[in-house]
């Protein structure tokens, strides 16, 4: 996006409108704050018209971002081809869905600023193109296990195993809406999985690998009639129960069994009886049964507390704030100056913890 530039004062139009959707702001109740006519402000979110430095002010304590928030010159990204897709299928709001996907790139730009002083593994991720083997994609997971050492049995900390190779897995607040995860895969920075840590461990490890699925075999448009959500949920049984381990212990299932299952393989109740159709261990008959005596125990909703899996807590992003407040001498001042947001937001957003990872030398 071209910068305008009159008496010193420039802007980047887009990171206006991103600045506006990040705080839920509509343009006329912006341009109400700011006392300009909602045609002005329409001009300057498009890049038509110069500002003073006294209308980038008003702009800048309205949507409360630091000035030079408004003026980096900086690449604009959208959320990408699997959350197209998932969005197509689930109806969330405009509104907050443009809150959302602005805040996920803000925070897609800030570690992206983060990262140039430090020096993280080359990612161990890789893309595989599901038609290469005829959309075997139980397949694809096995390679994958296989790709990233995973041994055989359960895995036990997924979050682990994802920012190991080359993930980052960002807890984050979708607010209120029905979304349980967004993987931003751009140019210059890891593939970043924001994550809606405001549900079970059992559906977080299974969204995560449901995630990891589009990365690795969604890096563009599928061919039609392609059900992408599909193949990635298919991924992720496999990835977190393959087959050959689990088929043997699906026999004779029922609720008292699950149960006794999920601890062990750390996936839901419902991904095992999912698993166990899918292989065809029960019958139709059988599976209805199941799924009604599931519903009647509240159990397609909510699982038993006492079955509850342990948490298992990202640390890459607490890594790397770490690194500059400890190794680069950096204040939560620098670090909220770095990244453009006021001091309380910034220590809102992030956190610190111990690092593993090394500076760039």
């Amino acid at each position: 996006m071209k910068m305008q530039l009159i008496n010193n004062v420039n802007y980047n139009s887009q990171l206006i409108v991103l600045g506006r959707e990040s705080r839920t702001i509509s343009q006329s109740e912006l341009a109400k704050k700011l006392g300009f006519s909602q045609g002005k402000l329409s001009k300057i979110e498009n890049g038509l018209i110069a500002i003073t430095q006294e209308e980038l002010d008003k702009i800048s304590n309205a949507l409360n971002y630091p000035n030079k928030f408004f003026q980096r010159d900086e690449k604009i990204y959208g959320v990408g081809i699997s959350e197209f897709f998932h969005r197509k299928k689930q109806a969330v709001p405009q509104r907050k869905l443009s809150t959302v996907y602005a805040r996920l790139e803000l925070r897609r730009m800030e570690i992206q600023t983060l990262l140039k002083s430090v020096e993280l593994d080359e990612p161990a991720l890789f893309h595989i193109d599901p038609e290469q083997y005829d959309n075997d994609i139980e397949k694809i997971a096995q390679i994958t296990r296989a790709s990233l050492r995973i041994p055989n049995g359960p895995i036990r900390n997924v979050v682990d195993i994802l920012e190991d190779a080359g993930a980052i897995v960002i807890p984050f607040d979708f607010e209120g809406a029905n979304i349980d995860a967004i993987c931003l895969n751009n140019p210059g920075v890891p593939p970043l999985i924001f994550t809606n840590y405001d549900r079970t461990m059992d559906r977080i490890r299974f969204t995560l690998c449901h995630e990891l699925g589009h990365i690795i075999m969604h890096r563009k448009p599928p061919s039609e009639n392609i059900d992408i959500e599909n193949q990635a949920d298919r991924f992720a049984s496999e990835f977190l129960i393959p087959t050959k381990e689990i088929a043997h212990s699906l026999t004779g299932i029922n609720l008292p069994k699950l149960a006794a299952l999920k601890p062990y393989w750390r996936v839901s109740m419902n991904a095992l009886l999912k698993k166990a159709i899918d292989l065809n261990k029960i019958t139709e008959r059988q599976s209805r049964y199941l799924w009604t005596q599931m519903s009647k125990a509240g159990y397609r909703t909510r699982e038993p507390i006492e079955l509850d899996l342990p948490f298992e807590k990202p640390s890459v992003i607490e890594e790397i704030l770490e690194v500059h407040h400890v190794d680069l001498n950096y204040s939560t001042d620098d670090l909220s100056t770095a990244t453009f947001l006021n001091k309380l937001e910034f220590k809102e957003i992030y956190s610190l913890n111990k690092p593993r990872i090394r500076l760039v030398k």
